[in-house]
């Protein structure tokens, strides 16, 4: 063995090398945000204003985590609730789930949440009462 049969061997190893790396790297999972990123960008001076409108709010939207759901509890404003409501994923958007605010007499909604595994989750509620528009985002953990 010589010189030239090292260098052969270090240039083979070293392509290999990079063909595994970019093999890899094309098989990784990357989960955007959002898909459409730019539209949200650009209504963002609307969620900041929603997000204004719930810190004036005297009782604020309260979100709890237990043992196979989340309770959310809503200010008793006299008027019907809608929206939506996005249990956000950030690590695997497969397990994002989106429901209609659908609070019942007490102004609780409860979503079941035991299809979930267990991890980071962030609660995004974006809600209406009395012609007004509110935006609340909690974090919670599931177990």
């Amino acid at each position: 063995m010589n010189w030239g049969h090292g260098i052969a061997i270090f240039f083979v190893c070293f392509v290999t090398f990079m063909l595994v790396l970019v093999v890899k790297a094309f098989q990784e999972n990357i989960d955007l945000v959002t898909e459409n990123y730019y539209q949200e960008e650009l209504d963002y001076q609307t969620r900041i204003d929603k997000i204004k409108n719930n810190q004036l709010l005297i009782v604020p939207v309260e979100v709890t985590s237990e043992q196979g759901g989340i309770n959310i509890q809503f200010p008793e404003l006299g008027s019907p609730i809608t929206g939506k409501i996005q249990v956000f994923r950030p690590s695997d958007a497969q397990f994002d789930l989106i429901r209609d605010v659908d609070p019942d007499i007490y102004y609780r909604q409860h979503i079941s949440t035991s299809a979930l595994p267990g991890g980071f989750y962030k609660i995004k509620i974006s809600w209406e009462a009395e012609g007004m528009e509110y935006y609340t985002e909690e974090s919670v953990n599931l177990y």
